[in-house]
């Protein structure tokens, strides 16, 4: 990584601040479609009610966000 990423994400952080609900929703579509995790968008309203019901922490959450991911990519390779 280099060394002015912290600055980005700080900078990046803070845009995200006062993010309407939909705006955040929009936000996270817009970066998943970049990032190609499609399995996050189909687990993300589960995976956000679950975080709710179980008071995870945002880390928890976002670990729990790329786990599902990973496993779905693990589990297509498998069938290819």
């Amino acid at each position: 990584m280099s060394p002015s990423a912290p600055g980005i994400v700080s900078q990046t952080l803070r845009r995200c601040r006062g993010l309407t609900e939909q705006a955040a929703t929009a936000a996270v579509d817009h970066a998943r479609r970049q990032s190609r995790f499609s399995t996050t968008s189909s687990v993300f309203k589960e995976a956000l009610a679950a975080a709710g019901k179980e008071q995870l922490s945002c880390q928890g959450f976002i670990a729990g966000l790329l786990l599902a991911e990973c496993d779905d990519r693990d589990r297509r390779s498998s069938v290819r």
